[in-house]
């Protein structure tokens, strides 16, 4: 008797488990889908911008069903190879997810992070920058204006030159050009006239004139400005988040020390690959005046330092940030 009630039990949990799992068949062998998910959208885009997004990319099964997931706008899924999305007024960030489905394949997923950004001066992305608003310098060739400062016997331009005649934008995101300026190589900062008529990009004594005035004393170009960088590194912030990271060596103390360079952490290119690199870590110059046959000289500011140091590098491998002076 108590070896039938075993064997009516076991049948029981059986049919129980059968039951709880008939969307499962064990016989099943699932496959994974070949291809890449990819979506066209910028890295950083307006804020309020409204941006359609197509899935593509899946080569087999030829008829996945496609569905979308974004952070804060859209949390469930939206089931559409297409959809059109408003995204909000405000900076912010975002997780743009694609997802591939079908019945016989494992889901297949690609995700970006997506930046919204407003271009107002002051108020929007960008803040914390101490500008002496009523110096301003608009170039003829775009309407584009920029605020400049008497440091040391020169006027500089107090942000990164963003002619779009030459150069790239950082993660070929256009909204950026109206934030951080662009970046270009030496051959086309320092070969043609890439500043705007009556303006230069500063050469190494022009350089020593301005570290000069930062530190206080009389510096040469390949002294590597010790201090400078503590000075002249403003406390700014983008879409809230401080842009210079917080350091125990670069406290940023331009408030008290009134020489509104506002150097910003914007990166470099590599042009072997046009990869961008280095945001939120390095602020690069180009210096006019040539290292040697295919290197040129720059100033830099990487954030975990006070110093504002010198180095030479490819004219052609890479592109920085051009301030321009007169």
């Amino acid at each position: 008797m108590r070896m039938l009630k075993k064997a009516l039990l076991s049948l029981l949990t059986a049919a129980t488990l059968c039951a709880a799992t008939a969307c499962i068949n064990d016989t099943a062998t699932y496959q994974y889908m070949e291809g890449t998910i990819t979506f066209d959208i910028d890295d950083y885009i307006c804020a309020g911008d409204v941006v359609q997004l197509t899935a593509s990319g899946i080569t087999a099964p030829e008829d996945p069903t496609w569905g979308w997931v974004i952070t804060t706008i859209h949390p469930d899924t939206l089931y559409s190879p297409t959809i059109v999305v408003k995204f909000p007024d405000e900076p912010g960030e975002f997780v743009v997810k694609a997802l591939a489905y079908h019945p016989d394949y494992i889901v297949e997923s690609s995700k970006r992070t997506i930046f919204t950004v407003d271009t107002t001066h002051m108020t929007g992305s960008l803040q914390g920058l101490p500008y002496n608003t009523q110096k301003v310098f608009v170039d003829s060739r775009d309407n584009r204006a920029y605020r400049f400062e008497h440091i040391g016997s020169l006027d500089w331009f107090a942000e990164n030159l963003a002619w779009e005649g030459a150069g790239a934008v950082y993660a070929k995101s256009p909204v950026l050009n109206h934030v951080f300026g662009r970046h270009y190589t030496y051959s086309e900062a320092c070969e043609g006239s890439i500043c705007p008529e009556g303006w230069r990009v500063p050469d190494n004594s022009d350089w020593e004139d301005l570290g000069s005035t930062i530190c206080g004393s009389s510096v040469a170009f390949d002294d590597t400005w010790a201090g400078a960088a503590g000075k002249i590194t403003p406390d700014a912030y983008f879409n809230g988040e401080r842009f210079w990271p917080f350091s125990v060596n670069n406290r940023h103390e331009v408030q008290s020390s009134r020489i509104f360079f506002n150097p910003l952490p914007c990166g470099y290119m590599q042009t072997n690959d046009g990869g961008f690199y280095g945001l939120e870590s390095y602020g690069m110059w180009w210096s006019s005046t040539p290292y040697s046959a295919d290197q040129a000289y720059f100033r830099y500011i990487y954030w975990d330092s006070e110093d504002f140091k010198v180095g030479a590098t490819s004219r052609t491998g890479i592109a920085m940030s051009v301030r321009c002076v007169r």
